[in-house]
């Protein structure tokens, strides 16, 4: 039994009374199976113990007050962290799914990616690692007092090769006739799916989400020998960052935004950045940084942080890359952006993104409280009652038939 619920099934026990039958000493208490039951929004869930039908459940979520109480999670609240996976299900489970032993906490968020590959194409748990930590170290505050994002890569199954389209195309429509066969419909809505696979749609790009936000994601690396560590790891933050929301630019669509610092930035995604001292680190934009000029590049001065962001927060962050260049300098002052290896005084312009024209690039937002975690209404349990409800007006913000393919593979990187 998971140790919480153990721990939860005693304290309950004795805090109503009930005996090792889980029969309450009251007179003329009903026993029969109709009180197994409660609604959360009409939906029927299982009674957790130390829950009777006559319980108090503010806000309606299969969870008693009593129990939240043990629980620490908040009785006003159908998902206490804000995860999009409601507190009943992170705690008792749902559709015969047992959440709670996957590891998840009500009070802490949680992502689950379920992640299929082809033969030969199953990432080590260090490239994993280096997602999983890039999650666990967000600069996101929980209520259980943590900080940080459980991400859950769950590495399930190798596709047999009788399955194994070796090039998905077009994309979705294969990609659907392998969901359908290898993921569980029980997990649909919790966990995003993701399929490593060789190529997509006849081209060369490293993988794709299904919208943005969304529920499904492939990378494609298998086509140039499957990549590295890094490129790997770098790919699959990249594509999952699309699937909870992100763009190439934050909140827009500008490929290689210099003041954007994200992995979801091309510059970024097979190398990462420096940070603290550390090499090759993947993150999500974490600071905000001001709009910025092609016109207007002042080596000196860096970049301008946006508050709460302060120059400290900039100077932290090197390794940086401008024209597929790494350049010397960190972000908040002596930032070499011509990769000359000098920093310049004078004030010059350059073309970042490639596209011969003048640019200005609008402020760039830290993603990690930007993060939309309902998977384009297709993560979100109906324990979670009226918050499964999408909060805008569409589902997407870029629709599937909208994306273009995501970074192209040099062909240096091909065997």
């Amino acid at each position: 039994m998971n140790p919480l619920r153990k721990s939860l099934v005693s304290a309950s026990l004795v805090f109503l009374g009930l005996t090792g039958c889980g029969v309450a000493d009251v007179q003329g208490e009903e026993t029969d199976s109709t009180a197994q039951e409660m609604t959360a929004e009409a939906v029927p869930l299982p009674l957790p113990v130390g829950c009777l039908l006559a319980s108090l459940d503010t806000d309606k979520d299969g969870i008693c007050d009593i129990v939240e109480a043990l629980l620490g999670t908040n009785p006003n609240s159908t998902d206490t962290d804000g995860d999009r996976l409601s507190d009943y299900a992170e705690s008792f489970g749902f559709g015969g799914l047992d959440l709670a032993a996957l590891g998840a906490n009500a009070r802490k968020k949680d992502v689950f990616v379920e992640m299929d590959y082809y033969p030969g194409l199953q990432p080590t748990q260090a490239t994993l690692n280096r997602v999983i930590n890039a999650f666990a170290n967000a600069p996101i505050a929980n209520p259980d007092g943590s900080t940080g994002i459980t991400l859950h890569l769950v590495v399930d199954q190798q596709i047999p090769a009788a399955d194994a389209d070796l090039d998905l195309n077009p994309v979705w429509t294969d990609f659907d006739k392998i969901k359908s066969k290898y993921f569980a419909a029980s997990r649909g809505p919790f966990f995003h799916y993701m399929v490593i696979a060789n190529r997509y749609d006849g081209g060369n790009s490293s993988g794709i989400s299904r919208g943005i936000p969304g529920h499904d994601l492939v990378m494609t690396l298998g086509f140039a020998g499957g990549g590295s560590s890094l490129d790997q790891a770098g790919t699959i933050m990249h594509e999952l960052g699309h699937n909870i929301g992100l763009r190439h630019g934050g909140t827009d669509h500008a490929n290689y935004k210099p003041n954007y610092l994200s992995i979801m930035n091309y510059e970024y995604q097979f190398y990462g950045f420096s940070i603290g001292g550390a090499a090759n680190v993947l993150d999500y934009s974490r600071v905000q940084v001001a709009s910025f000029n092609e016109l207007a590049v002042n080596e000196g001065s860096g970049f301008a942080p946006v508050a709460p962001t302060t120059e400290a927060d900039l100077a932290r962050i090197s390794g940086l890359r401008f024209n597929n260049v790494s350049v010397v300098g960190n972000a908040s002052n002596n930032t070499d952006f011509n990769g000359n290896g000098v920093t310049d005084a004078p004030t010059y312009s350059r073309d970042f993104n490639r596209n011969g024209v003048a640019d200005v690039y609008p402020a760039s937002q830290n993603d990690w409280t930007a993060l939309l975690y309902d998977g384009a209404g297709q993560i979100g349990d109906p324990g979670l009652g009226i918050l499964r409800s999408l909060n805008r007006e569409a589902r997407f913000l870029d629709a599937p038939e909208t994306l273009e393919p995501c970074q192209t593979v040099n062909e240096s990187r091909m065997p």
